[in-house]
């Protein structure tokens, strides 16, 4: 079996983030079992040997840019489509593969991990009010028409939850066209660390004899690192005496980290916290085992509609046989049982995070038995490798039902 995987998204010189390992941890695993071709606009820590980069124009002019860059793909593949499938990581202005595809009789697989026009109705950006509300609605013109016609062409449609197959079946996919397939993660990587290499970068980071809660995210929308600075905030001024016995590694930049900042700073314990900014992808096993307990303190959407993720964090957290405080929310938990293979918390409650802390602390033999089961699951069910097999079967499946 020949694939091609098209990586559009206009996300570029990424270096760590869910995104980031989705993508290595799908192309890996398909080219394990296919024969794997991959076309990106970008190099993506170069993971995998015979990535094509055609590159997108430089310049960056939003929305424009990416419109255009289709083209580019178009006239470049228009001749070259052999394939059994190809492959798609959606993205919001991108329409190239189903094009090829169409145009080609060739199936296409969409990996659909979220609507373009409900981040664009729902996040802000920052910008003088008219000009993010001229750019918004020129948005919502184009990814409304695009993502719609990405839908029609795809042969299947790999979605991360069941709130995004529900969604989508609201607008008429029929069901046999979807197939959800939560997030997974490479489980050798984190078994293979070694740990003198976690006793160095402990002693590095001035964490020796130190209890460590850990947490790794890109700061966005629904990571709730806000929250999770505001619960430190709280731990601390409940617990003065753990001053000098705990402290937190947090991993990763991005929209709210100047808030969390702000929070943490000028603290009596403020040493105890931190924050590292972006590291390399093959460095997160590394961080992240070197922490007792890791968080996962996600909060729902603005507009009060189910949350629609599978955070790649949270199969990392669980391949580090570590126990896991994560939001009881949708997928999460459904993936993870409370007081079993995770403590579970109410998304955005500060209280019931900081109470969660304290008792995992406090309690060895709990959190050990929540790590083992945690452990347990991802490698039974929640590997890339088993991920990306459920898609083939699935695929083949939709093949022989049009046959």
């Amino acid at each position: 079996m020949k694939a091609l995987y098209l990586r559009t998204n206009y996300s570029l010189n990424l270096k760590s983030g869910g995104s980031v390992a989705h993508t290595e941890g799908v192309v890996n695993a398909l080219d394990k079992i296919i024969d794997l071709e991959l076309i990106s606009n970008d190099p993506l820590n170069h993971f995998y040997p015979h990535i094509q980069i055609i590159k997108p124009i430089l310049k960056k002019i939003p929305i424009i840019n990416e419109l255009l860059y289709n083209f580019k793909i178009i006239f470049k593949l228009r001749n070259q489509i052999n394939h059994d499938f190809i492959y798609h990581r959606y993205s919001g202005e991108s329409f190239c593969a189903a094009y090829l595809a169409n145009k080609n009789k060739t199936p296409l697989i969409l990996e659909f991990n979220s609507f373009e026009t409900w981040k664009i109705k729902n996040w802000k950006e920052k910008g003088s009010r008219i000009k993010m509300l001229i750019k918004k609605r020129l948005k919502l013109f184009f990814v409304s028409r695009i993502e719609t016609y990405n839908l029609r062409i795809a042969s299947l449609i790999v979605v991360v939850s069941d709130v995004l197959k529900d969604d989508l079946m609201k607008l008429g996919i029929p069901e046999n066209k979807i197939l959800v397939n939560p997030n997974g993660v490479n489980i050798e990587r984190f078994e293979s660390v070694k740990e003198e290499s976690i006793i160095r970068l402990k002693k590095e980071l001035k964490l020796e004899n130190k209890y460590v809660f850990g947490f790794i995210g890109t700061f966005g929308h629904w990571h709730g690192s806000v929250e999770l600075a505001k619960a430190i905030k709280l731990f601390y001024s409940k617990n003065p005496e753990l001053q000098k016995k705990v402290s937190f590694l947090l991993i990763g930049d991005g929209h709210f980290m100047n808030e969390v900042r702000e929070i943490v700073t000028k603290q009596p314990w403020s040493e105890n916290v931190l924050l590292t900014g972006l590291i390399p992808q093959n460095e997160a096993p590394r961080y992240l085992k070197s922490t007792d307990c890791l968080i996962s303190p996600h909060v729902g959407n603005p507009d009060g509609t189910k949350f629609f993720g599978s955070p790649t964090k949270l199969f990392e957290y669980m391949a580090c046989n570590k126990p896991i405080i994560a939001s009881d929310l949708d997928q999460i938990g459904i993936i993870l049982e409370h007081n079993k293979s995770a403590i579970l918390v109410e998304p955005g409650n500060i209280v019931e995070l900081s109470n969660a802390m304290n008792n995992l602390y406090n309690s060895e033999e709990l959190a050990k038995s929540i790590a083992s089961q945690a452990y347990q699951l991802v490698k039974s069910k929640y590997t890339w490798d088993k991920h990306v097999q459920k898609i083939i079967n699935a695929f083949q499946k939709r093949v022989t039902e049009s046959e």
